[in-house]
């Protein structure tokens, strides 16, 4: 077992494609962080897919949060912040209203319990470094890039600042203090990585930097072997 650097940040995304929320701690279920994308909306006019911000770059002007007890058999309510600062718990009829209007097609909200887990794109959950990041933004000429482009909900922070060391820790599993997690392949990117997620506009180079320098891969995914608990500044050691 191998010490390979800590936790800095984790995100949690109660709605998909909806700005999420940084905690400090969270617990971590079978299915990832407790309540990570348990709320989503599907897009019947896409034959009934997930309504993503790639398809809808406007939602992620959205911002939700859980508020409440987090029950193991229930998740807590929602509030969903607007662009404009207006405030909607989930299931607001007015809230549905207005991502149709922004969205420009019906949309079908749903929900998951935690005994299904939430709706993640192909993993538990998505990890990103530090040192790759800062190779990202190097090939785009700048000295940061926003790590919430890329959707993460663990950022590590390396103690050797090698840029897509990740590459090497698929089939391996990494321990943060008592959760346990497989690392088991890249995320493949999309026009996702292009939205500011500040400001909304887009910059076709990040995308273009990411096919450049890493064959169209940023951060990896992960399945949960053992739950427990995470907390900014966990040691993260490579088994």
């Amino acid at each position: 077992m191998k010490k390979i650097g800590k936790l800095v940040r984790l995100y949690r995304h109660p709605v998909k494609a909806m700005r999420g929320e940084r905690l400090e701690n969270c617990r971590v279920d079978t299915f990832g962080l407790y309540g990570d994308r348990s709320h989503y909306f599907l897009d019947p006019s896409n034959q009934g897919k997930y309504l993503s911000a790639d398809k809808v770059p406007a939602l992620l002007g959205y911002s939700a949060r859980f508020i409440g007890e987090e029950r193991p058999d229930v998740y807590p309510d929602v509030h969903i912040t607007s662009p404009k600062g207006k405030e909607y718990r989930w299931g607001d009829a007015q809230l549905f209203k207005e991502l149709e209007e922004v969205a420009k097609r019906p949309v079908t909200p749903m929900r998951s319990t935690p005994l299904e887990g939430g709706r993640n794109w192909e993993d538990h959950l998505l990890i990103v470094t530090q040192s790759s990041l800062r190779e990202i933004a190097s090939g785009l000429g700048s000295e940061k890039l926003d790590e919430r482009r890329f959707r993460p909900n663990l950022v590590i922070a390396l103690d050797e600042d090698q840029p897509f060391a990740e590459d090497e820790w698929f089939g391996r599993q990494l321990r943060i203090h008592d959760v346990v997690l497989r690392v088991n392949k890249h995320c493949e990117r999309c026009t996702y990585v292009n939205i500011d997620p500040e400001t909304l506009e887009m910059n076709p180079a990040v995308l273009k930097t990411v096919v450049k320098r890493h064959e169209n891969h940023f951060g990896v995914y992960a399945s949960v072997v053992e739950p427990g608990t995470l907390t900014s500044g966990d040691e993260v050691y490579l088994l």
